[in-house]
């Protein structure tokens, strides 16, 4: 007998990847944001609402329904 597969939500490399993309995007944001505004806060700011838009995101898809 065959197994099923874990659920997409279960897997690590999934939250990872969800985490980890947040951070890339909303940072590469605040990148562009700096160079743009000339400013040098926005890239933390970016990494920081990614890591949190990440996370959130793995808790979402790990709530029971």
């Amino acid at each position: 007998m065959s197994e099923t597969p874990p659920f997409r939500e279960q897997d690590p490399w999934a939250a990872f990847g969800r985490i980890g993309g947040g951070v890339l995007v909303y940072g590469l944001i605040g990148y562009l944001l700096d160079r743009w505004w000339d400013t040098s806060f926005m890239v933390g700011i970016g990494i920081v609402v990614g890591a949190v838009l990440g996370i959130y995101t793995v808790a979402s898809a790990l709530r029971t329904k």
